[in-house]
């Protein structure tokens, strides 16, 4: 530092010394150590000579010192060196030291909730003002302010936060401390503790879902993720009266493991959560142990979100065992121009309609939802080798829009391209390549619905660049990006890909929010797309 200041009160402990870090640009020049100013009596530097760099111990003895401000410089001249460096030092000496009060000796909290109402405590002055610092001695304790000075008729409120997530539940209260630490006060005043308790009672647990829903038999230890609310760390998964390895992610998902002993026969395993009391049991949720596959979940290819599908939507199926060993992508050798519906021997169906088939291995199926499907609850999907292999079921709505993430987990930067008017060129948008206000960005969706009367077999359909006319949604989706509608210049199929895959072509709008990650929101009549998809826009 260049500038040194003390405060001292008349009674009460030295300072304590403050340290002053000295180097060269080069070299290790000796250096020689002067203190100037009317009275520096009071204070002292060491080493007072060496050579660089050094670390030198600056230290102030006030006793006797009438109350004042008592200014010197200490010079440090370096061989060498025409100007030597100056450090200004301030010794400040004050009158009887205050004290800090602090207004309660103890808090109380007890859960649930996971977040009990804040509590706080005051902390004054009885005269000057006083630095002073609090820290909390537990984890699941917060306090703010942590650091601060109190003045005279200024009181300062500390609240304070007790947190029982990571916390198991019991029967006996938790015990922690705030501790309260001040400066320029009497020693016996200088540290304070507020103590704490924290009872916590569990809730009740609940599942809302697990997965996957069910394994084959002869699995080996299988691991479930189940979802819910009302977990705490001393939370277990059990099958009646056998408790299952437990991992608690928090309070509303956790992992269990099932033993392969479970595994071995076909049956119905009926998971709950157990807490501790008062919290007790949720009520069951099934788990299949099956010896035939089952489609576990079907979800949309972009937004990887469960739920309706569309006609010509891009799906991907998830189940243990629903194709085959060795992987097999999208093929067009049956009918030219067409997406397969059977590959290596493998054919799906949705709504008893064959479906072109995108992506084919072991667990997970994607596929085009055919357009000639019907719309309705509980359709039939069945996925066959020569005999029915695995099975399940979907509700198809009219549409069921989800955008295309760049790196396909469904959230986070978009799979868009930024098209400039200015240059005329394409670039991949993303935080070096932003896209400005007036440019065109192009992205891409699928579940938006059939559209596209003018083809006259449209599932599977690879649409070509000799393709005219192109058709478009009519009415066209809305769009906005960061905040401001955006206008929708295109939105039709992209050619040399699958029909079901729309590409949307919007104006980035001016005042549109800027930054990394600006948010990008798409709907289709009444229906949005997932949230959580963003642009870079500069």
């Amino acid at each position: 530092p260049t500038a040194l200041t003390f405060t001292y009160s008349i009674g009460s402990a030295l300072p304590a010394a403050q340290t002053v870090s000295i180097r060269p640009s080069a070299g290790t020049p000796a250096y020689t150590v002067a203190i100037t100013g009317a009275n520096t009596q009071w204070l002292t530097v060491g080493p007072s000579s060496g050579v660089m760099p050094a670390s030198l111990s600056v230290r102030v003895n006030p006793t006797s010192l009438a109350v004042g401000t008592y200014p010197a410089t200490i010079s440090i001249t370096a061989a060498g060196v025409t100007n030597p460096l100056t450090i200004a030092v301030t010794l400040s000496v004050a009158s009887g030291q205050p004290t800090l009060s602090v207004s309660t000796a103890s808090l109380a909290f007890t859960s649930p909730p996971a977040q009990p109402a804040m509590q706080s405590f005051t902390l004054e002055t009885t005269g000057e003002p006083i630095p002073f610092t609090v820290a909390a001695g537990s984890a699941w304790l917060s306090v703010t302010p942590t650091t601060g000075v109190v003045l005279p008729g200024a009181p300062v409120t500390v609240t304070v936060q007790a947190d029982s997530s990571t916390l198991a539940a019991s029967a006996t209260a938790y015990v922690g401390k705030i501790s309260i630490t001040a400066t320029g006060v009497p020693a016996a005043n200088k540290s304070q503790v507020v103590n704490v308790t924290f009872l916590v009672n569990s809730l009740a647990p609940t599942i809302s879902s697990i997965w996957p829903a069910g394994v084959l038999v002869n699995t080996p230890a299988a691991t479930v993720t189940i979802r819910g609310t009302g977990y705490y760390a001393s939370s277990v998964v059990m099958i009646g009266s056998q408790a299952l390895p437990t991992t608690v992610v928090g309070s509303t998902a956790l992992l269990a493991t099932i033993p392969p002993v479970l595994l071995t026969t076909p049956q119905t395993l009926n998971f709950y959560v157990a807490n501790p009391a008062p919290g007790g049991s949720s009520a069951p949720i099934a788990f299949i142990v099956t010896a035939v596959p089952t489609i576990q979940v079907v979800t949309n290819a972009a937004s990887t979100i469960a739920g309706s599908i569309a006609p010509g939507e891009i799906v991907t199926m998830y189940g243990q065992g629903i194709g085959p060993l060795t992987s097999y992508p999208m093929q067009s050798t049956i009918i030219p121009g067409y997406v397969d519906t059977t590959v290596a021997g493998y054919s799906v169906t949705i709504d008893s309609v064959p479906s072109p088939i995108l992506f084919l291995s072991q667990n997970m199926v994607t596929v085009q939802v055919p357009y000639e499907v019907t719309q309705g609850a509980n359709k039939p999907i069945v996925i066959t080798n020569g005999i029915s292999l695995a099975a399940g079921t979907a509700t198809i709505a009219l549409d069921a829009p989800g955008l295309f993430s760049l790196d396909g987990s469904g959230a986070g930067q978009a799979a868009a391209m930024n098209y400039s008017a200015t240059t005329q060129t394409y670039t991949l948008n993303g935080t070096k390549t932003a896209a400005a206000a007036g440019d065109t960005v192009i992205f891409y969706e699928t579940g938006e619905g059939a559209y596209a009367a003018s083809i006259a077999t449209p599932t599977g359909y690879l649409v070509p660049t000799t393709l005219t006319p192109i058709p478009q949604m009519n009415p066209l989706p809305s769009v906005t990006i960061g905040g401001q509608q955006a206008t929708v210049t295109y939105a039709g199929p992209s050619t040399g890909s699958l029909l079901g895959i729309l590409q949307i072509s919007a104006i980035v709008p001016a005042g549109s929010a800027t930054g990394p990650a600006v948010p990008v929101s798409l709907s289709i009549g009444t229906d949005a797309a997932q949230s959580g998809i963003t642009l870079a826009i500069k």
